[in-house]
């Protein structure tokens, strides 16, 4: 990682860190429910929390170390697999897009996964394949959901 990226890709790290998208989860959350979008509502919960609940399991699952190219900060886990920062970020993006089917909303969408993607590499903190992985099975996830609460007007 270049020097000048480390500040930039600690930002994008520490946005899309569990919490802050949580906060972006509950006003989407909100919104839908003041707007009596009740199936909506239903499956973003079920998209983002089984994919934000399930991850950190698949790590310990899993238990491959991180790559050892610079010191981690302490409260990083020790396991990568799948990169939580993109299933995370994939589930919501996901979510958003299927319930405001907007172009423009996954455009943004796949910019942020991919700004993500660089940050986590650029941070040292996962391989390639974590990210790849952590993307493939929360839009899978995201995708199954979205099925599952089909029905009439959301």
């Amino acid at each position: 990682m270049h020097d000048d990226d480390a500040p930039a890709a600690q930002v994008v790290s520490d946005l899309t860190e569990l919490e802050p998208l949580a906060a972006v989860a509950i006003v989407v959350l909100v919104v839908l429910l003041a707007l009596r979008r009740w199936r909506d509502a239903t499956y973003l919960v079920a998209a983002v929390g089984v994919v934000w609940a399930v991850n950190p399991l698949l790590k310990e699952l899993v238990g491959r170390s991180r790559p050892d190219l610079w010191p981690l900060p302490p409260d990083v886990s020790e396991y990568s697999f799948p990169s939580g920062h993109a299933a995370n970020t994939a589930a919501l993006v996901g979510a958003l897009a299927l319930i405001v089917r907007r172009l423009p909303v996954v455009l943004l969408g796949a910019a942020l996964l991919l700004l993500v993607a660089w940050s986590q590499l650029a941070l040292g903190r996962h391989y390639p394949t974590d990210i790849l992985v952590g993307w493939l099975w929360a839009l899978a996830w995201v995708g199954l959901a979205r099925n599952m609460t089909k029905g009439g007007p959301g």
